[in-house]
Formats: structure tokens, sequence, C-alpha cells
């Protein structure tokens, strides 16, 4: 059975489909994944049934009236199901159960909804004289109204890919188990001030569009904000469940979607800093007073308001880059001291107490790209600042990243002209990354530079000549004319590592005539308007047809167009007439965790394979044994003929 599944192939590539018997993960690994699954769902529900006392017919009645046809029954059905847990206490695991369950049917309406979440807030509130008797809730990907969660007593939590429509108050929750959020989406305010968490805290790719608010929150264990994959150990039977995830539909302004993954195995990513998307806050998010008594992630978390930190204590690993953080009051508890922290650029703890002070090393750049009066001056003073202190260049430019990551609140095809001065502010800040890694004669250089630049927004973003030690445009969008011509990278990614998830978007023209983009392929990225693609090559017409691949209007006249192009980049050899028949334009289903997303592409006659998808293993004839597991169809002819145009538009691309 084909599961959403992303495996490590000794050699390189992740591949879709089951791992082979004996298949394990021989990389060292440097820091464990930030949190394991420790059972799946089916697992823990049969547990927790072996647990609890026999259930009456009462609530066996009610459960099959709440899930029943007849709506009317539903209501009187709650109601029953909260009396029951009233008079017998031992049941109310079992009620939230069947509660939850109803809100994760696909079609509740509003007044039931709110009602249900009504009877979980009001099992969940009762007082309890122990963790033992908390509530364990699962609300994963179920819709909500506002709900209203506030001084709640939970056990462990999901709420993973849940969709909160309104005002969602946890104020004063305590949560005694594993706390889990990540890729939940919260369109109203998100209210979490004094709320306790006992376990890890997992917000990873959250999406907050309004306010947030953790002020005087306690995380006891991790609190992590980063990236939203779930990690999963290679036996890991909650693969299986991964089949069923639906992430909340991304519909965020001037993106497209980059098909962040839902899931990876734990193995695949060595670092916190590896992975996709971070949580992203579109209004003011307050931490102000929290504590964190463990590890602070922030990494790749967006800010597009204020962010408020004051007087909030650290007391583990921190990552925390983002120039809208306010930190000040803000300290390290004694725990902290022998941790690795990373702070905005212009923030310090030089002093006893570990309080956090503004660095005086850097002045007078102090916060001016958090004040959108200030940022253009703040750029300057950055820009000087580097350019006279080579040792702080790669802090400076990450700096000016993170701004560049920040979410743009207004749509870019229709501006206002103080929008418009926000645009140009930001084009002032790719030209400080660009301009200074670009050699000029009698200009610094910046050499050795990391750019950071995922998920961001980038408007006429010109990388001519530049020269980069690394580059990271996973899941950017590139809008305006976008130019890499002749630019160079040690190393670059337009995709996550060997898949074609967290793809680049480009939305207007693009060239990438003489760029040298070492592991950097850009096969699986997705351009709006292919016809103003240009690259380095005599099989210019290749790689536009190629590139073509998805926005075909016309399959069958793209296949002709490809053929010929084939043909006329190669030569009619008998290798190119065999690829040739053996490839078409066609559209083929999403991955199984989301078939609705098609792609249309060139792909092997006949089958739903699109030729990018093997792009990863062409050096290897006969067909490698991990492709044969994933791809059981795929004929000996077929793997040549993908080969074959696959090391042509590869050449074609990539011509140093």
């Amino acid at each position: 059975m084909t599961v959403l599944r992303q495996r490590v192939d000794r050699g390189g590539p992740l591949w879709s489909g089951r791992p082979g018997h004996g298949e394990r993960c021989t990389r060292p690994r440097r820091t464990c994944a930030f949190r394991r699954r420790y059972v799946d769902r089916e697992s823990d529900d049969r547990g927790r049934t072996r647990m609890q006392p026999e259930v009456s017919e009462a609530y066996r009645g009610a459960v099959d009236r709440l899930a029943g046809p007849d709506i009317r029954e539903h209501r009187a059905a709650l109601r029953e199901l909260e009396e029951l847990a009233q008079a017998d206490p031992a049941q109310r695991q079992a009620v939230a159960d069947a509660v939850c369950a109803y809100l994760r049917a696909p079609v509740v309406r509003a007044a039931e909804q709110a009602a249900a979440v009504a009877t979980l807030a009001d099992l969940t509130r009762r007082p309890t004289t122990d963790d033992a008797d908390c509530l364990d809730i699962d609300l994963t990907g179920a819709v909500l109204p506002d709900v209203g969660f506030s001084g709640c007593r939970f056990g462990r939590v999901r709420f993973t890919d849940a969709h909160f429509r309104g005002v969602s108050v946890f104020d004063g929750a305590r949560f005694a188990g594993e706390a889990l959020f990540e890729r939940a989406v919260f369109e109203g305010d998100a209210c979490f001030a004094g709320a306790r968490f006992g376990g890890v805290a997992v917000f990873g790719r959250t999406r907050f569009r309004a306010g947030a608010d953790f002020s005087g929150a306690l995380f006891r264990e991790l609190a992590w904000f980063g990236r939203g994959e779930e990690a999963l150990p290679e036996d890991e039977e909650a693969w299986e469940e991964a089949e069923r995830w639906r992430p909340v539909v991304r519909d965020e302004l001037n993106e497209d979607d980059p098909l962040w993954p839902v899931a990876v195995p734990e193995e695949d990513y060595q670092s916190w800093e590896e992975g996709g998307d971070g949580a992203r806050f579109h209004g003011r998010v307050s931490f102000a007073y929290a504590r964190f008594e463990a590890a602070a992630w922030f990494w790749k978390a967006r800010f597009g308001g204020e962010a408020v930190f004051h007087a909030s204590v650290f007391g583990g690993r921190v990552h925390l880059v983002q120039p809208a953080a306010d930190l000040t009051g803000a300290r390290l508890s004694a725990t902290a001291r022998g941790e690795d922290q990373v702070w905005p650029f212009g923030w310090t703890t030089p002093g006893p107490g570990g309080s956090l002070v503004p660095d005086d090393s850097v002045a007078p750049y102090h916060r001016q790209l958090a004040d959108p009066g200030t940022r253009l001056t703040g750029l300057r003073l950055l820009g000087e600042l580097g350019d006279t202190k080579p040792e702080l260049r790669q802090r400076i430019a990450d700096t000016v990243c993170a701004y560049l990551r920040t979410p743009l609140p207004f749509d870019l095809r229709t501006l206002t002209p103080s929008q418009s001065d926000d645009v140009r502010t930001r084009q002032e800040a790719q030209r400080l990354l660009t301009g200074r890694t670009r050699p000029s004669p009698g200009h610094p250089l910046w050499e050795d530079l990391h750019l950071h630049l995922s998920g961001a927004t980038l408007i006429d973003f010109d990388a001519r000549a530049c020269r980069l030690a690394y580059g990271d445009f996973t899941g950017t969008q590139f809008h305006g004319r976008t130019t890499f011509a002749g630019a160079a990278f040690g190393h670059v990614s337009f995709t996550l590592p060997h898949t074609r998830d967290g793809r680049a978007s480009f939305h207007g023209p693009a060239d990438f005539s003489d760029a040298l983009l070492p592991h950097g392929p850009l096969h699986h990225c997705l351009f709006h308007t292919d016809s103003s693609v240009r690259a380095t090559g005599t099989a210019q017409d290749l790689v536009r047809t190629l590139l073509a691949a998805r926005a075909a209007p016309a399959p069958a006249d793209l296949t002709t167009a490809f053929r010929a192009a084939l043909l006329a980049a190669g030569s009619q050899t008998p290798d190119n007439l065999a690829a040739a028949q053996h490839l078409e334009y066609g559209t083929v289903p999403g991955p199984s965790y989301a078939p609705e997303r098609e792609r249309s592409g060139l792909k092997l006659t006949g089958t739903d394979i699109l030729v990018s998808d093997l792009a990863w293993r062409i050096e290897d004839l006969p067909i490698p044994p991990s492709v044969a597991e994933a791809l059981p169809g795929l004929t000996s002819e077929q793997w040549s003929a993908a080969t074959r145009v696959i090391t042509l538009l590869l050449s074609a691309l990539e011509t140093d």
C-alpha cells in the first residue's frame, strides 16, 4: 500500500513508497528530531480503551445518535453525553473522545460545532485532582468556530492541521502532556496568555493570521515554532495514518503553495535548522513575561508585526534572529548559561545575571529594521557596518534575510503609494545582499555568504554575477523580473533536498544564463511565465518547452514541440528517437495526501510518472532498486527515455 513517505535511499535521494527491508540511515546523527511520536492514534486509542471502564448502554446510544443522519438529534446527544460524564466521571475520557470524533467529521453545522466545543470546554474545566485526571483531546484536522478553553486542564492535545475560524481562547489553560498545534491555522486572535505547557509545545508551521498572545505563558519543555514536518521513525505505524493528513489549504497573499511536506523520516533531518517553513505571525505577537525553561526555537518563523518578548526568561537553547523581536528586559536563567543562543542582531548578554541589552559594538544600529519609519536608515547602517567589519557580515546577512522573510500584508498587483514605499524598501534590502556579493572595482566584496531566504517574497531580484557560498530559496516567491545570470553558488537549493516539496515559484520572467547552480536543479520549480525563461546552452528551445510543463494549454501541441526540440538539440540519434516516443505532456494526480493538487508536465507515455520525479538517479543503469520498488510498472525503455531527456535538460540549464 502506497503511503505518504519520503525515505532515504543510501546514495542521496528521497523517494515515495515503503522503505525496503534492511535499509537504515547510516549518516551520523548530530541532533535528534525535535519530537518523536511515540504511539499512533490507533494504538493510543486501543490502549486508552483497555484502561477505561466498560461504557454504558446510555453512552452507546448517545454516540449512535450523534453519528446518525438526523441533525436534530445531535444537540440532544451532546447534552446526554455531558450528563453521563457528570454522573460518572470515569466516562469523561470516553465522552471527550466521542465529541472530538464528532468535531473531526467533515460536515458539522456551525450551531452544533459551537455546542460540541462548549461540551469539551465543560469537560476539561471540571475540577481535577492531578494530571492523571486531565483529558486527552484529539481534534486533528477539525474545523472549529470560536473556541473558549480558558482555564481548562488538558492531558495530551492534538490540534494538528486544525482550522480555527474564529477567536481562540486558551488563556490560563494547563497542558499536562504534549500540545501539538503543527500546521494549524488561526483566522482570528489566538490567546494563550498565562497558559502552562507541561510537555513539548509544537507550533511548527502554524499560521496566526490575526494577533497572538502568549504573554505570561510557561513552557516547561521545548517550545517549537520551527518547521511543521512530522518526524517519524522508519518503523512507525503512523505512516499508514499519514495518508489521511490534510493540511489547511494554503491561500497566502502573493504566494502559491510550495507543497511543504507533512511528514519525513526521523533520520532525514539531522539538525533543527533543516526542513521547511516555520510558524507565521501575520499580526502582533506577545511573549512578554513568558518563561521558556527549555529550548525556544524560532528558526524560520516569520513575524509580520511586532514581536514582543519584554521581560521573558530563557532557560535553554534559543534561535531568534528576526529583527522584529523586542527583547527589552529579557534575560537568561542560570540553566541557560551553557546553551547556544542566537539573538537578533543588536542584542547581547554581556553582563552578570544574563540580561539582554543593546549591543554597543554595533551602534548606531539598533532595531531600525523593526520600525517601518527607520528601515532605510537601518539598511544603510548595516551595509556600512559590514563594509568596515567583515566578521559581522554573515550576521548582517542573516538579519536582512529575516526581514525579507516577513510576510507581505498586501497584494503586489494593486499597490497604494505607501505600499510602493514598502516594496522599494524591500528592494533596497535585496540590493544590500546582491550588490555586496557581486565583484565590483573599488567596493568591498562580502565573500562566502550564506543567504537564508526560504519562503521569502522577493521582487525584481537581481543576483547577476553574484558569488555566494550558499543560497536557500526553498519555497521562495520571486515576483517581477528575476535574474541569476552569471551567478555562482557553492551550493543552492530551490526545493527541499532530493524532493519536489518546498519548491520555489517564479511569477515573472527569469534568467539563468551562464549561472552556476550546483545541487540546485530547477526542474521542480514553478514558472508562471514559461516563455520568458532563459538559460544557457544550444538547447534553449528544449529548456523553454520543458519548463512550459506546468502551464500546458494544449498538451498534444507541447508534446509535438518538445519532440522536435529534443531531436534538434541532441540530433536524431537512436537514443533520442526512442526517448521522443516514450515522453508526452499531460496531467498527473497530486501526492497521496493531496491528490487534488494535480501537476502538469512532461511524463512517461501512458503513465502518471513525471520525468522530473526521476531526476535524482539519472546516473544509474539499469533502474535503481529503490526506483523499481516505488514504481514497479516502470520499464527499462521508459527509464532510458527519462534519463536521456533529463541529461539534455541539465546540460542546457547548468552549462558552466
